[in-house]
């Protein structure tokens, strides 16, 4: 066993996503290990096969605006390209590339299968290779899935055997799964502590003092790469049951007439009451991290009853706030023609610019097709995209000259935290509903879900 010098290796971050991007600026960031205080010289490939995006990262711009502040200044330690034979001289493969569900809400591996074979034909059956490549994945999938899935593309595009025990020319993997919080601030990649697992010992302490090398809040080592697996999966999964349960309260508290924050903040009176909002649970992680899971439960012949319910509970929130729009509409015997909504953010959670799964894009496409006028305002989305691909026309700002029948205000981006229940009301109607989606608005016309 021949493993890459922890402090000069040269790594490939494969997929320049959420995840990708802010890993390898990361990574670029430390020059110095953070256990042993010797510096580090590392080679960092940052590689997307989508050449819009190099060009843009290479040009200094992030389309997802996360790290725009310190692309421009990462330039110089970080290469930027989509050119295969790069990669050939690369001792560690790190993939952030997405693993989404297809409309059967089943696993689309498309995207991970594709980054493994073309590590594959990146280190082929190479005899005279100075250490022995790793390869770390970083994308959600099922317990499992690396090794029965990845490791095999692995094998057959490179003619090497995996974690060989006598074979010079083999290679390794790993998983250590990316916690990446997309607009969160505080919760940075190198503030939350990492897990890290390997196929076999050697390997994971490999892996283990690497990210340690770069993450100040420090690893978590498993005993296994199906461990770190399932592992993530719990993490989002969980989220999602608990949003689930509060939002069926929610919807129970409403028939019969009691007010579900209030009954949340006298609960979470108790020491180990945890307390959770109703929302709307969208993105490429607690809305589709289960469906992994279930996937594979269901492969083993194993009834998830539990995750599955959440999943429909919370899939089932976009239309609830639907029916009760209409509801309250009704109520206020407008003239169809007369209504107009605003909408106050598309993504699927406050400070982050993806669309992917937005339970809001849902509820903005069922108005639309009830043929109700609605305006949608979000700083933070590419506006382009959205009306291209979602049809969608999204404003910057709120207009000025405009009064709506309904307020929703969906989402607290930065942009809007100067948005006071005095402000909303100057965009309203005399009987004007704000539904606070979240739950920062405070006044008599503000209902919550």
């Amino acid at each position: 066993m021949n493993l890459p010098p922890l402090n000069k290796c040269s790594i490939a971050v494969i997929g320049l996503g959420y995840v990708g991007l802010p890993l390898a600026i990361a990574i670029a960031n430390q020059k110095r290990c953070i256990l042993s205080n010797k510096k580090i010289q590392r080679n960092i490939v940052g590689f997307d096969l989508d050449i819009s995006r190099i060009n843009e990262l290479n040009k200094g711009f992030d389309r997802n605006k996360i790290s725009s502040k310190n692309i421009k200044n990462k330039l110089e330690s970080i290469e930027f390209t989509n050119d295969k034979n790069l990669l050939k001289k690369v001792d560690i493969f790190i993939v952030t590339v997405p693993t989404p569900i297809d409309e059967k809400n089943n696993p689309n591996l498309i995207f991970i299968k594709e980054a493994s074979k073309l590590i594959g034909e990146s280190i082929r059956a190479l005899d005279k290779q100075k250490s022995n490549k790793i390869i770390i994945y970083e994308s959600t999938v099922y317990p499992g899935l690396t090794e029965e899935i990845c490791v095999p593309i692995i094998e057959k595009n490179s003619g090497l055997i995996h974690n060989h025990p006598k074979n010079e020319s083999t290679f390794f993997c790993g998983y250590s799964p990316e916690r990446i919080n997309p607009g969160d601030r505080t919760h940075t990649i190198d503030t939350i502590i990492k897990v890290t697992s390997g196929c076999n010992e050697d390997v994971a302490s490999w892996i283990d003092e690497f990210y340690a090398s770069f993450i100040k809040a420090g690893t978590h080592k498993v005993s296994s790469i199906k461990v770190a697996e399932a592992s993530k999966i719990i993490e989002n999964i969980q989220r999602d049951i608990n949003i689930a349960l509060v939002n069926e309260l929610s919807m129970l508290f409403k028939k019969i007439d009691i007010d579900t924050n209030e009954v949340l903040q006298a609960a979470n009176t108790k020491w180990n009451f945890h307390k959770y909002s109703p929302g709307l649970v969208g993105g490429h992680c607690i809305g589709v991290d289960p469906y992994y899971l279930t996937f594979k439960s269901q492969e083993i012949g194993f009834d998830t009853k539990l995750i599955s319910a959440g999943r429909s509970i919370n899939n089932y929130m976009h239309e609830y706030l639907f029916h009760e729009i209409l509801n309250l509409l009704s109520k206020q015997n407008e003239d169809q023609n007369e209504i107009n909504i605003l909408l106050l953010g598309i993504s699927y959670k406050s400070n982050c610019s993806d669309m992917r799964n937005s339970q809001l894009v849902l509820l903005a496409e069922k108005i639309k097709q009830k043929d109700l006028e609605i305006t949608i305002v979000d700083p933070k989305v590419d506006r382009k995209k959205a009306l291209e691909e979602l049809g969608l026309k999204i404003l910057l700002g709120i207009p000025k000259n405009e009064k709506y029948s309904i307020i929703i205000f969906g989402l607290y981006h930065e942009e809007f935290e100067q948005l006071s229940y005095e402000k909303l009301n100057k965009s309203a109607k005399n009987k004007t509903l704000i539904i606070d989606l979240t739950n920062k608005i405070i006044g008599e016309n503000v209902i919550y879900l």
